[in-house]
């Protein structure tokens, strides 16, 4: 596996890295555990005090760090500017909410036998994080951000078109005082990525990748019985009701599938549109699209930018040129991008059945899914027709309602009148084959500890629980 920047709108590799040797790997993972057995001692303000350093330095370097990561991964340069915001509203939130999220809690029972008890929440040890390309701060902010808070230590790979991000995190942790070992960047292999799951010193795994993938890496951590966390591919659907508001409606469409070009796992891929507004939506969206400028994602004036690499934009040509020789119907819109590059001509398909192979894949570009529906029945059996469930949308201006499409949607998220978007106070993670387990909020922050319980009928549980 080779680690290098390679800049998707030039397609000029600008900088290498070399892999660690097994050698080199066993040495920082032996400085992480090390870096453990202090670092779990400390009190919730001491972490909170680097944390919000750490969070200080994300916002002064915000320009800097964004500038990284447009060049690596080809997003717009204010896209990767709000990302490293968002770094730091999660980093603050975990450093002022920390302590109550793990407080210690009083179970009483009505249990003779086995009396009251205490729950205190421990950490475990060093956790591994899988982390993909396409908002790389983001990836690393949260969980290691909940994980270093709850007195944990990280361990890094990070995809390998994004190696300078990696090293970039890497740095900041270490310039806001956090001892060397709490967080460690490894430029490794797959073989040794394996190697590393089943190493002892690993207690969690947390993943965010595609379904493949998480396969591969959740067989493993059962195989070596690690706790792990698997947020994977997504084909969000979007559900647009007869009283929805258009302008919202298109709006959310834009934000919720453009972004990124696209290429966002809790992106609105499928659109099920009310036969009563299809034709105005799908009008509202073109023009939206039509009004975007191409150019280099470094230029804050550009809105339309280039997806990771040639390889993947490719990709996605070739799952539209599939789902036209299976029956959909493809209309180029926006302005017309470079030719064989790593530019997609958004595209929005229409007459894509359940039986086309595309309503099944997951299309990390800029493509939208449309359809039109009649009966709110056939919409969500439609939007829950995939095997996967990550985030989703409902678009309607009568909140009881919304509710109830909500729910109905087999989805780890839901949001109503918008896309869906991160908050660091809102878990987020997916049911069926987009994964399983948390990130972010109370959730979060709990997925990698030791939910202990002390408990007895032969003491007073109040004392004890005064201990803590």
């Amino acid at each position: 596996m080779a680690y290098k920047t390679t800049n998707p709108y030039t397609g000029e590799v600008t900088k290498e890295f070399s892999n660690l040797t097994d050698e080199e790997l066993e040495g920082k993972i032996a400085k992480a555990q090390e870096a453990y057995e202090s670092w779990s001692k400390t009190t919730f303000e001491e972490r909170a005090a680097l944390m919000k350093k750490a969070a200080q330095l994300a916002r002064e370097r915000r320009d800097e760090l964004a500038a990284i990561n447009t060049i690596e991964t080809g997003k717009l340069v204010t896209i990767s500017a709000w990302e490293m915001n968002l770094c730091a509203d999660i980093m603050e939130y975990y450093a002022d909410n920390a302590k109550e999220l793990l407080k210690p809690h009083f179970v009483k029972t009505t249990d003779q036998m086995a009396g009251n008890a205490v729950g205190i929440y421990q950490p475990l040890g060093i956790i591994y994080m899988i982390e993909p390309w396409n908002v790389p701060f983001f990836q690393m902010t949260r969980p290691s951000a909940a994980q270093l808070m709850a007195g944990n230590v990280v361990v890094l790979k990070h995809a390998s078109n994004c190696p300078q991000c990696a090293l970039a995190m890497e740095k900041l942790y270490r310039d806001a005082g956090f001892p060397d070992g709490c967080f460690t960047n490894l430029f490794i292999d797959y073989d040794q990525s394996s190697a590393l799951i089943a190493d002892k010193r690993i207690c969690g795994i947390t993943l965010t990748g595609s379904t493949p993938v998480g396969r591969e890496i959740a067989a493993e951590s059962g195989k070596n019985l690690k706790k792990c966390v698997m947020e994977l591919g997504g084909s969000d659907a979007m559900v647009v009701l007869p009283d929805a508001d258009l302008q919202k409606a298109v709006t959310g469409a834009i934000m919720g599938r453009m972004t990124i070009s696209g290429q966002v796992c809790a992106g609105d891929k499928r659109m099920f549109i009310h036969e009563s507004m299809f034709d105005a939506f799908k009008a509202g969206v073109r023009q939206a699209i039509d009004s975007m400028t191409v150019g280099d994602p470094l230029d804050p004036d550009t809105t339309l930018s280039p997806v990771c690499s040639k390889k993947a934009a490719d990709k996605v040509r070739s799952q539209i040129a599939r789902a036209v020789a299976n029956g959909a119907v493809a209309e180029e819109v926006g302005p017309k991008v470079p030719a064989d590059s790593a530019f997609v001509q958004p595209t929005i398909l229409t007459g894509v059945t359940p039986e086309n192979p595309i309503f099944n894949e997951e299309i990390f570009g800029p493509v939208l899914m449309l359809f039109s529906y009649k009966t709110e029945e056939e919409a969500i059996a439609l939007a829950n027709g995939t095997d996967f469930g990550l985030g989703s949308s409902v678009y309607s201006e009568d909140p009881a309602h919304a509710a109830l499409v909500a729910a109905a949607m087999e989805s780890g998220a839901v949001s109503i009148n918008q896309p869906t978007m991160a908050s660091p106070a809102i878990p987020f993670g997916g049911v069926k084959t987009s994964g399983f387990g948390r990130e972010m909020g109370a959730e979060g922050i709990r997925e990698f500890t030791n939910q202990k319980y002390i408990n007895s009928a032969q003491i007073d549980m109040d004392a004890v629980f005064a201990q803590y």
